[in-house]
This record gives C-alpha cells, sequence and structure tokens, in this order.
C-alpha cells in the first residue's frame, strides 16, 4: 500500500513536469471566472474563493482568444480613458504607441496637426509630442516610468490580456499634404536663445519634437545633422536652421509645408 502511494505521487509529478514541458514557450496561464455582481474577470492568478464558472487556459503570448474585455480592464477604460497624442516623430513616438500596445491599454490616437486648437488646450499651449492623456493626467513626452505609474493608478493591466489597437479619432478636415516632421535641438544652457525658438514654434501652431543635446547618442545624432552641436538647431523636413533667426526659421517651415496663419504676425 505504502509503494503504491509513493508510485502514484511519482506519477502526479512526472505528468506535472511533463505537462510544463509540453506548455509552448511563452504560453500564459490565465483565469476566467464571473464574481458575486455578475462580472466576467480574466486574472493571470488564480480566482476567490467565491468566485464561479471558473475556467483555466493556456494561451500563447497575452492575447485573450474571445472579443470581451475584462470587467477591471473596462473599469480603468470607464474611469480613466487613454489619449495618445502623437504624429509621426520618430523612435520616442514608435516607443510610446509600443508601450501602450505591451500592457494592452484601449486608446485614441490623435495627431495634433489635424485639431491643433484642441492639442493647445490639453496641453498647457505647449507643441511637444508624444503626451499622454490618462484621466485628467498629463504626462508631455514618453517617460516609461510616469507613464506606468499613470497607467498603474487608473488600473490598467501591466501586460496585455485583451488584443487591443488605438480607436482613431474622428479628423476633422485631413490636410491636403502632410507637413513634416520637425525636431528642435536644445541642451539644459542653451539660454533664451531655445525659449525663443520653442516660443516661434508654438506660436505658429508646429508640433515638434525637443531633443536635449546633452546625452551622447543625441550630440552623435546632432553632428550628422549640422555638422557641429551647436544649439538651438532646428530640423524641419529637409532644412536645417544653426541658432536662431526667427526669418531663417519661418522660411524652413514656409518650405516644410507649415503655413503660417495669416492673422499671426
Amino acid at each position: 500500500m505504502h509503494g503504491e502511494r509513493n508510485m502514484t505521487r511519482s506519477a502526479l509529478w512526472i505528468g506535472c513536469v511533463l505537462a510544463m514541458l509540453a506548455a509552448p514557450l511563452g504560453a500564459a496561464q490565465l483565469y476566467r471566472w464571473v464574481d458575486e455582481k455578475g462580472n466576467v474577470e480574466w486574472r493571470d492568478t488564480p480566482p476567490p474563493s467565491t468566485a464561479r464558472k471558473v475556467e483555466q487556459r493556456t494561451i500563447s503570448g497575452s492575447t485573450i482568444p474571445t472579443g470581451e474585455l475584462p470587467y477591471s480592464l473596462q473599469q480603468a477604460v470607464k474611469n480613466f480613458p487613454v489619449t495618445l497624442w502623437t504624429t509621426d516623430c520618430g523612435d520616442l513616438c514608435n516607443r510610446a504607441r509600443a508601450h501602450l500596445a505591451r500592457r494592452g491599454v484601449p486608446h485614441t490616437e490623435k495627431d495634433p496637426q489635424n485639431d491643433f486648437e484642441a492639442f493647445k488646450k490639453v496641453s498647457g499651449g505647449g507643441a511637444e509630442v508624444p503626451l499622454l492623456l490618462v484621466g485628467s493626467t498629463t504626462i508631455k513626452g514618453y517617460l516609461e516610468r510616469e507613464w506606468d505609474s499613470a497607467l498603474d493608478y487608473a488600473g490598467y493591466p501591466k501586460t496585455a490580456l485583451v488584443s487591443v489597437k488605438p480607436k482613431p479619432a474622428a479628423a476633422a478636415k485631413p490636410p491636403a499634404a502632410k507637413p513634416a516632421l520637425v525636431k528642435l535641438y536644445t541642451s539644459a544652457d542653451c539660454g533664451p536663445r531655445c525659449a525663443q525658438a520653442k516660443a516661434l514654434l508654438e506660436g505658429r501652431g508646429v508640433p515638434y519634437q525637443e531633443i536635449a543635446a546633452d546625452a551622447p547618442a543625441a550630440l552623435e545624432e546632432l553632428r550628422k545633422i549640422s555638422g557641429d552641436a551647436f544649439v538651438p538647431t532646428l530640423l524641419a523636413g529637409r532644412f536645417v536652421v544653426r541658432g536662431f533667426e526667427p526669418a531663417d526659421y519661418n522660411s524652413a517651415l514656409d518650405q516644410a509645408g507649415f503655413r503660417q496663419d495669416p492673422a499671426k504676425p
């Protein structure tokens, strides 16, 4: 009898090991259940003792094979809707989109060039992208820790439980031709010249990416573009302007496709 129990334990242990080895790499264990209020929940942790209709599923990756959102995610979307303001701003905007996709955050993506007045209201008058809204919290630029902190507080999952795609914003009037990407290279000790350069861009309603040319990678990028490390330096499409001269900035922006409002000086 004692030998049979040992054999049974050994068989169970071997079965568990084989099951783990058989599971595909990257597979995740998810639990589905109905709580006491009738809400359907998906979690990567076992359900409470009060849960009903409990199911355990092994899936590849982080996608639930149904179209229903977990109740906790529904609540996060309802109470803290997420909007990402972005353009084709290169690596920062790509990392911003990837961050939301990695966490499975349903969101609306908007382009400031389609509605700059609305963008100025949420950004406080600035023109820096990417810009993230989580409920009433605004975060300028892509700051991974600050984004995670805001999303954690809002109740969004740390890893994607469902596949989500950004909800496209209703475009008012699509522009005939999309203006070029604008970058402004600055530094902490740049002084009034950088402040004047940013004021001109924001006064014209030009979305731009500010790059602090202090880190080695940014300095190397700036040298490739302009030939040295002088700041501020404006990159508007294929036009490069070193230093700050309003006439040169306005000319480069006009040629890059950013038409100035005739009502503005």
